[in-house]
């Protein structure tokens, strides 16, 4: 790593880690803003190169839980959706305004969707300490390991 890291160096390593925020603007924004900084600069210096890397990689890993998570949660929906139509012996797209279903036939499917909203909302919150840490690690001229 290179003995004195500039001013510059680590304003961009730090605007690399904050970029992921360009999620909320864009689709994929937590991958493109950052991955397009870091590509054009990643040359200049070892330690935006460093930072750069580390980021995407844990935007990618975040990605891979958050779909780890959706896929787990499928089948366990699936079968809570199931279990209601079996109670209602029927499953009606049309008319599904004619007869509603009872809070106690639903609270399996109630539970199953707050435990994996709670774990998508901590992996959330993990992630938004992570980058602003990462951030501020980048903006001290330290090195930063998610």
């Amino acid at each position: 790593m290179e003995n004195t890291i500039t001013t510059g160096q680590k304003n961009t390593a730090t605007f690399i880690h904050l970029s992921v925020f360009a999620q909320f603007l864009f689709p994929l924004g937590n991958f493109i803003a950052p991955l397009l900084i870091w590509a054009s600069l990643k040359r200049n210096s070892v330690f935006v190169d460093n930072h750069g890397r580390r980021a995407l990689n844990f935007q990618m890993s975040t990605l891979l839980y958050t779909i780890g998570l959706v896929i787990i949660a499928i089948p366990f929906v699936a079968y809570q959706v199931l279990q209601i139509v079996s109670k209602q012996g029927h499953f009606d797209l049309e008319n599904h305004f004619d007869h509603f279903v009872l809070p106690n036939d639903a609270s399996g499917l109630i539970i199953t969707a707050l435990a994996f909203g709670l774990l998508l909302l901590a992996l959330f919150v993990v992630t938004l300490f992570s980058v602003i840490s990462a951030a501020v690690s980048a903006s001290n001229g330290e090195e930063y390991k998610y």
